[in-house]
């Protein structure tokens, strides 16, 4: 893998709920330049103060621009799970803790300390930051932890992760600054979880009087200033915010479709920051003066969903089928020349950077083969010339998939793949329908680089995304391999599950994984300390000013 910056492994949750950790510093991840350490280096007296006061005034008057190159759905943290709309409330909103991105390590955020776990595992205490306060002024105490952890197990709510508070039976509050979570097993990811921006924490009062969606209140850095929908958004800093102040006063964030627009908005210096980058733009952006490209590892896979069940064609129930799709797909062919090494191709759907990986997991894959594809159509007439509904995002990564793998298809003897493309804001609600398509592309930025927490919100036939279709049968097992593997903090026991899942999932073809993923972004050179971590998300409240 190219150009790769290399990060500390996340520490072991089972050892955080063996309790080997007692507490948390001070818990805060903040720009390591300031304004006060400018004045302190740009010279002693008056006039190094005034220099260091004048670079401040002409920085605030500049406007951070980040183009997206896909659309956000909303600005509720609990409702929300695309990548776009997490770059946005990752921001505005806070969780309890924060997995570092350049340490791995998890810090305190929200929470003054790390969970105390009662002896059986069953009781986590946690201790609350004091002196905070939403953007509505509202406070930040114990009753909000609560109100937004019972809003995340309410099925009246629409969590886009409910699964975060699974394991959540009661949340007692004794005081304003304490919260008991009292467990219905003992969840071996609790603190990856409440890491988590599906679990960031909501002003109760503003919930219930506004709708987060639209007009969104939090506890972070910036705050909410306006937006246009699904297009732009603008966020001015939080002077009020209970840390070190940003050093970026005001965001913008503008979707733009066309990838090759927003880097001409780089190369002029209409944007800033561009936090998704692919590789057919790399010497166009490596050619500009002012614009840097970066990559850093990251904990994401993309995949192909072949349902068994819920299809637009019934011979997608035909296990044969769904192997002869699985090794018409180049994977490997396609991070090699489309992708130019910038990934690496998966072998399993848990990748080497999650907990859970055990090299067994590869031994599942279904290798490209078209010659075997060939064979298995050969040997059942007619499937050749099955159609297939091959449903693809419009974002620039699926579609160049989607274009090369139906002609890998096509290749391999498919005669009649039909790819229907898709904008990416309707596909995140259509691919999740009853008979809407037979295979589709999906990714899953691992946000808590942990295998429970991959394999369940994609593959849990109750708790996952619904877009994989399995049959009840095989679906009744993989369930009780999910929830195997994470009722513990035994890590063998964890491992052994989740390796049966992916076993499970990929003999029956259910899922091709394509490829693990590696973050590539570009930012311009008059900015420093700008990164995104391995869940593939970015704090503006890390960027300085270059010089």
């Amino acid at each position: 893998m190219k150009m790769q910056k290399k990060l500390v492994s996340v520490l072991a949750v089972s050892m955080l709920c063996a309790g080997l950790l007692s507490g948390c510093g001070d818990g805060t991840t903040t720009p390591t330049t300031t304004a006060a350490a400018i004045a302190e280096t740009a010279g002693s007296g008056s006039e190094g103060a005034e220099s260091a006061e004048a670079a401040e005034s002409t920085h605030e008057e500049k406007m951070f621009h980040i183009a997206l190159t896909a659309g956000f759905t909303g600005f509720d943290p609990l409702r929300t799970n695309d990548s776009a709309s997490t770059y946005v409330n990752a921001q505005m909103y806070e969780t309890l803790y924060r997995i570092d991105p350049v340490t791995g390590e998890y810090n305190c955020l929200l929470a003054a300390e790390y969970p105390e776990f009662s002896e059986d595992g069953m009781t986590a205490t946690i201790k609350l930051r004091e002196g905070v306060t939403f953007h509505d002024g509202t406070p930040f105490n114990a009753e909000a932890v609560k109100y937004t952890i019972e809003l995340i197990k309410d099925p009246n709510f629409g969590s886009a992760r409910a699964s975060i508070a699974n394991s959540i039976d009661e949340v007692e509050c004794p005081d304003d600054y304490t919260v008991v979570m009292h467990l219905a097993y003992e969840d071996g990811v609790l603190l990856a979880k409440l890491a988590h921006t599906n679990s960031a924490i909501v002003s109760p009062t503003a919930q219930q009087s506004q709708d987060l969606m639209v007009d969104p209140c939090g506890t972070g850095p910036y705050r909410f200033v306006s937006s246009v929908s699904g297009s732009e958004v603008v966020l001015t800093r939080n002077d009020d915010y209970w840390g070190d102040k940003p050093a970026i006063k005001d965001v913008t964030m503008t979707y733009i479709s066309e990838e090759s627009t927003a880097v001409a908005r780089m190369e002029t210096g209409e944007a800033d920051f561009m936090p998704n980058l692919s590789v057919e733009q790399l010497d166009r952006v490596n050619a500009m003066e002012s614009v840097t490209a970066e990559t850093s590892e990251a904990a994401q896979i993309y995949y192909m969903a072949l349902r068994g069940d819920s299809y637009v064609n019934p011979v997608m129930a035909e296990k044969d089928f769904r192997i002869a799709l699985a090794k018409a797909i180049d994977k490997e062919g396609y991070v090699a020349n489309i992708l130019e090494g910038y990934a690496d191709p998966a072998k399993s759907i848990i990748g080497p950077k999650i907990t859970g990986y055990d090299e067994e997991a590869t031994t599942h894959n279904i290798d490209y083969d078209p010659e075997g594809a060939k064979a298995i159509l050969d040997a059942n007439p007619g499937w050749a010339d099955e159609e297939i509904l091959f449903l693809v995002p419009s974002t620039p990564a699926y579609t160049k998939m989607g274009e090369y793998f139906q002609a890998n298809l096509k290749a391999a003897g498919f005669n009649n793949i039909k790819i229907e493309t898709i904008d990416w804001t309707a596909w995140l609600t259509e691919s999740k329908v009853d008979n809407r398509f037979d295979i589709t592309l999906a990714a899953w930025s691992n946000v808590t680089r942990d295998g429970s927490e991959l394999m369940e919100p994609n593959f849990h036939s109750v708790n996952g995304a619904q877009r994989l279709r399995i049959p009840a049968e095989d679906a009744e097992v993989i369930d009780a391999y999910i929830e195997a593997s994470k009722t513990t903090s035994d890590m063998s026991v964890r491992t052994e599950n989740l390796l049966l899942t992916n076993a499970m999932l990929q003999d029956n073809a259910y899922v091709q994984p394509i490829y693990h993923n590696t973050n590539m972004y570009c930012y311009n050179k008059a900015y420093t300390g700008i990164t995104r971590d391995a869940g593939g998300t970015f704090y503006v409240m890390d960027f300085d000013y270059a010089e």
